[in-house]
């Protein structure tokens, strides 16, 4: 049992760096949270069951032993996504009448 524990106090930076690179690859929306945990941004709080069991499956093909997190999204997250969905639509609907933008 002290050996789990000590490989648990070994795990590196490196690590973490490496689990939060394959779990982008694999596709899932990632990042560092303040204690330099990966962690998975969900789409909905419904998602996290199902995704929690393919992010483990990543993790333990990487062997990765060491902790992460997994959330659904942030207010902020959702008028970040808000607002740059606005942005994209308003120029493009811009674009498809053939009126310019004027600046403000």
């Amino acid at each position: 049992m002290a050996k789990n524990e000590k490989e648990l106090e070994q795990i590196s930076t490196t690590d973490k760096l490496k689990a939060l690179k394959a779990l982008k690859d694999a596709g899932f929306r990632v990042e560092l949270s303040g204690s330099g945990v990966p962690t998975v941004v969900c789409a909905s709080p419904s998602d996290m069951a199902k995704e929690l069991k393919n992010i483990r499956k990543v993790l333990k093909e990487l062997r990765y032993n060491g902790s992460f997190g997994i959330r659904g999204p942030r207010k902020s997250d959702q008028i970040l996504t808000d607002e740059a969905a606005d942005k994209e639509g308003t120029s493009t609907e811009e674009n498809a009448s053939g009126s310019e933008a004027i600046p403000a």
